[in-house]
């Protein structure tokens, strides 16, 4: 985790405002101590789109000549299943508890394919997609929870 202090300043900036979707679902629904299933929903679609993201930055880094990470069949499926995790994430849509399980499934495959079959990524961009993917899974974890203790307002009328 040290060498989090070597990440370049936009990734470490922009990563971890990236959270922010993530962690202010939970927080708004503890502080208003509702569930509310649109807000949630909201927090397990911007988690299916960055699940499908880290597929994205697979794809993208096998493909530079050089790239140690070679275009074949095993490196670009991998990159491929993260959006399809994501995408069955979002079939799930009546369910969040199973949308957000799905949800932590895809960042959790992501996270162990970057850090264990891709060694070749910088320690820096390891260590904070650990962080980014620890507060994302414990922000999810936090809405299933909130679903089940508090009482549910729709902000729509539907």
């Amino acid at each position: 985790m040290r060498d989090l202090k070597k990440a370049p300043k936009p990734a470490l900036y922009l990563g971890l405002s990236g959270l922010v979707p993530f962690v202010a679902a939970p927080l708004l629904m503890a502080a208003t101590e509702l569930y509310l299933p649109d807000v949630a929903f909201a927090q397990v679609a911007y988690g299916a789109s960055i699940v499908s993201f880290l597929g994205g930055v697979r794809w993208g880094f096998a493909l530079p000549a050089g790239s140690p990470a070679k275009p074949d069949w095993l490196n670009l499926a991998n990159s491929v299943v993260p959006s399809l995790i994501a995408w069955m994430a979002l079939l799930f849509y009546r369910d969040i508890t199973q949308s957000a399980l799905l949800v932590i499934i895809g960042l959790g495959i992501a996270l162990h394919y970057d850090l264990s079959l891709l060694p070749t990524y910088p320690s820096w961009f390891k260590a904070l997609r650990t962080i980014l993917t620890f507060v994302a899974f414990l922000s999810l974890v936090g809405t299933v929870v909130i679903k089940q203790c508090y009482p549910e307002k729709k902000l729509t009328n539907k």
